[in-house]
């Protein structure tokens, strides 16, 4: 069956202030948006309008005290831990909106586990199930969500990653990740926020994907 259209809603993005954003989850339906009101639960969802149940903080506290930690990292110049823990954070986000897609699906639990545990590697992800719970590649719907650059910088980024921890034999080690590649992942990092509760928004919330 051919997923329904999105609902339209605007979303509400969390102010950038030198940290992690903070977003809340309706429970109902998955929305998420940056709006303060909506940490209170009698504030209606702009998603379904549903009220009266707790709203779960996004990201999460084990996101957020990495996050701190990388801010601090750049403030101090260290631009290799940077890119490094930038990329291991970005995998984390991305496999809660796969986790979340999953189960709007109606994957339960041990479906979701089994299937994030076996696909481990970030490409496969990208490419093989993002496309097959969202009907469309990766690129496309960063694209059509405003963040056309986002894979491909995204996919360089753990290319000098790799090459930094991995001895290549084709190109040799990269020596150094330097300060440019560290301000450019923390420009990555700060868009990540933003394109994922986007997608969301768009393949979770509002019971898109369920049939």
């Amino acid at each position: 069956m051919k997923p329904k259209p999105p609902k339209m809603h605007k979303t509400v993005f969390a102010d950038a202030d030198g940290r992690a954003p903070e977003y809340w989850e309706c429970p109902a339906c998955g929305f998420l948006s940056g709006d303060p009101a909506l940490r209170d639960p009698s504030t209606p969802c702009p998603g379904c309008g549903a009220t009266g149940a707790e709203r779960r903080r996004f990201p999460s506290d084990r996101v957020r005290r990495l996050d701190e930690r990388i801010r601090q990292y750049n403030r101090d110049g260290d631009y290799e831990i940077v890119v490094i823990l930038v990329m291991t954070l970005l995998e984390t986000i991305l496999e809660d909106i796969l986790d979340r897609m999953l189960a709007a699906h109606g994957a339960d639990l041990r479906v979701r586990q089994m299937i994030m545990d076996s696909q481990r590697a970030i490409g496969v992800r990208i490419g093989k199930i993002f496309p097959a719970l969202a009907n469309e590649e990766f690129e496309e719907a960063a694209a059509e969500l405003g963040y056309r650059d986002f894979p491909y910088r995204w996919r360089q980024m753990r290319q000098a990653r790799n090459a930094f921890i991995h001895d290549s034999p084709f190109n040799g080690p990269r020596e150094r990740l330097d300060k440019q590649m560290g301000l450019d992942a923390m420009q990555l990092l700060d868009q990540a926020y933003r394109l994922f509760v986007l997608l969301n928004n768009r393949f979770v919330a509002d019971g898109f994907t369920r049939t």
